[in-house]
């Protein structure tokens, strides 16, 4: 009995897989047709896709190229202005000029020995309003011609390397504007200091009329410093004369 069940069993198992052969058989071209229109469709939408994201691609690269260069021009053209700049301001000499009104007259002269009135009733036309050191800045407010400018050194806020350190001297207008920034170099020689204006011409620089009046300035305090100068060494040959004449039993 029960062999009979196993038979009948695999008898109905094998009638399946020959009914389920015989179908797939008959529709073997329709699934087949079934499975390449899925892969056409696939297919047809990924080129879709790409396509788009190639033209989009293509639609931004002309924008792209033109904004770069744009920029390029910009900034070639913009570089030039400031190589011009700093030509000028080279061919002025402003920056030695500035320097040596400032080391003069600033940065190196204690306030207590400027005298404003020592010059026909004022100090070079230049009158000191506020002197400070905050921040390791040096700072200067003054006035020059009426008009209001603020000097300031960075060097005690930089650091030594080799007995050298660099730093910049500024010059603010009195809307707190940069007319010039001077890059500078300080060396130590057997404990002196040697101070120098770097060559490259100014980090930033503003052209105007300020320009001109630092720069009379300049030769207006040294050429009345030369006439300290020469006045000074008169009254030591005097002095000398007398002390010889003096000792030598020379009259007149």
């Amino acid at each position: 009995m029960a062999g009979e069940q196993i038979f009948l069993l695999v008898a109905v198992v094998i009638a399946v897989i020959v009914f389920a052969f015989i179908q797939v058989s008959k529709n073997r071209h329709r699934i087949k047709r079934v499975i390449l229109n899925r892969l056409t469709i696939s297919l047809k939408a990924f080129q879709s896709k790409r396509h788009e994201s190639e033209q989009s691609v293509t639609e931004i690269e002309p924008t792209f190229l033109v904004a770069e260069e744009k920029s390029k021009a910009e900034l070639e053209s913009l570089q030039n202005v400031v190589e011009d700049r700093k030509q000028l301001a080279r061919d002025t000499d402003v920056s030695h000029h500035l320097w040596s009104l400032y080391k003069d007259h600033f940065r190196f002269t204690s306030p207590q020995s400027l005298d404003p009135h020592n010059q026909d009733g004022e100090w070079y036309g230049v009158k000191i309003l506020h002197t400070s050191t905050k921040n390791y800045l040096n700072k200067f407010e003054f006035e020059l011609n009426r008009n209001r400018y603020k000097f300031i050194d960075d060097e005690e806020n930089r650091n030594w390397s080799d007995n050298v350190k660099f730093f910049s001297l500024f010059l603010y207008d009195d809307s707190n504007r940069c007319l010039i920034e001077i890059p500078m170099t300080v060396r130590v020689v057997q404990l002196l200091r040697t101070y120098s204006v770097l060559s490259g011409g100014p980090r930033a620089f503003i052209p105007g009329g300020w320009t001109t009046d630092f720069i009379n300035a300049k030769f207006v305090h040294q050429s009345i410093r030369n006439k300290e100068i020469r006045s000074e060494k008169h009254q030591e040959r005097l002095r000398e004369i007398e002390d010889l004449k003096e000792r030598f039993g020379i009259s007149d």
